[in-house]
């Protein structure tokens, strides 16, 4: 616990709660504003509920549509906490802060833990943040387009928490990745480089070729979890693999740091 109460101290600073945090919610706010300010043009077929960039104005009048922004913030989302994570992880590298670090709690396990632990706390509080800003500004915006927000009544706690939990794991998601690329390169800006090349370009390669399997890698099936499953891959499948790719991060980054001579 001294290990988290340190790194949350490090980590909670104006830099990560307005940088993070804050433009999380602000994407939120956007993409929100997008959605709904299109939804008269948008044709029907999009899912309905946390997922879909476009939506029609009937597929945002259902249960939970009122998150209909969420799984869209999810990717941007994901881009913010990964970056966070890669920060937070490589600049004690960049610092030179891990030496004194290390020699004041040698077991390398508890040290990383505790951040991991400190940086998960941080993200829970941003995927808060941005989910209830995005359920506030969604019925203003409803009722400025005449869409009808009567259905969102149905099921809406458990709607609020079944999309709520599949725009956060996804999230924390992005921060193992961010953290593992972050301590095997010691570089905050090549971890996020090599982030956000990879979602960006990397998959997007790969789905010309083979568009098949592009469900199945990390930036696809965390999309699908967000979107609450797709066609292509259900919900369980998305979730299953989700925790596949952050348990194989955590522990790569963990083995990383346990064997590495701590140099800079």
């Amino acid at each position: 616990m001294g290990i988290v109460r340190s790194e949350l101290i490090r980590i909670w600073l104006p830099s990560f709660r307005y940088g993070g945090i804050g433009l999380m919610a602000g994407f939120g706010v956007m993409i929100s504003i997008f959605i709904f300010t299109s939804a008269e043009g948008a044709t029907e077929g999009a899912q309905a509920g946390p997922g879909p960039a476009f939506a029609s104005a009937a597929e945002i009048s259902v249960p939970g549509g009122f998150l209909t922004a969420l799984g869209a913030t999810s990717q941007i989302a994901g881009i913010v906490i990964l970056a966070l994570w890669a920060i937070a992880a490589a600049s004690d590298y960049e610092s030179g802060l891990i030496r004194v670090l290390v020699q004041a709690q040698p077991s390398r396990l508890k040290l990383l833990g505790g951040k991991i632990i400190a940086l998960a706390g941080l993200t829970v509080v941003a995927t808060v943040v941005t989910t209830l800003i995005i359920v506030l500004v969604a019925r203003p915006l409803a009722a400025l387009e005449g869409i009808d927000t009567e259905p969102w009544k149905t099921d809406f706690p458990r709607e609020l928490l079944s999309g709520y939990f599949n725009f956060v794991i996804p999230s924390l998601v992005w921060g193992l990745i961010g953290l593992l690329v972050a301590v095997w390169t010691r570089s905050s800006g090549i971890a996020i480089g090599v982030g956000i090349g990879y979602l960006l370009v990397v998959e997007n390669l790969i789905a010309i070729v083979a568009s098949g399997i592009t469900d199945f890698l990390p930036g696809g099936t965390l999309a699908a979890l967000a979107e609450g499953g797709t066609d292509d891959l259900a919900w369980g499948a998305a979730l299953g693999l989700t925790f596949l790719y952050g348990t194989a991060a955590a522990i790569a980054a963990l083995l990383i740091f346990r064997g590495r001579d701590i140099t800079s």
